[in-house]
């Protein structure tokens, strides 16, 4: 089963991504709400796709995102800020604004359950 990390610090956010995941057919993993919990995540599950807020409780997710790119693990950056103040989005297959947009979503995440395999 295709494996997503949710990486969000706000619960009501996380929680409503774990919905999202799930019902998308997907396995949800997390949520965490720091880039050194999900470090830890990366470096003992198998993740297919991640999905990342870009201000954390401990941190902005750069250190995260250096990592899921020398992995290539795909991610998606989920923001609050209209101008983000890293370019944690460099390599981003998406980039989505908060509040957030449920049917796309689960369209990305259906790019990587569809056929149970990965699709980048």
């Amino acid at each position: 089963m295709v494996g997503v990390l949710i990486v969000e610090d706000s619960w009501n956010v996380a929680l409503s991504l774990k919905s999202i995941v799930e019902q998308a057919g997907a396995h949800a993993i997390g949520p965490v709400p720091t880039v050194r919990e999900a470090l830890r995540v990366v470096e003992t599950q198998p993740i297919s796709l991640a999905l990342v807020d870009m201000n954390l409780r401990d941190c902005f997710a750069d250190p995260l995102v250096d990592v899921l790119i020398a992995r290539n693990i795909p991610y998606a950056i989920i923001t609050a800020y209209d101008a983000l103040p890293t370019n944690a989005d460099r390599a981003a297959i998406d980039r989505m604004n908060k509040p957030l947009d449920h049917e796309r979503i689960s369209a990305l995440i259906a790019r990587f359950t569809k056929n149970g395999a990965d699709i980048a």
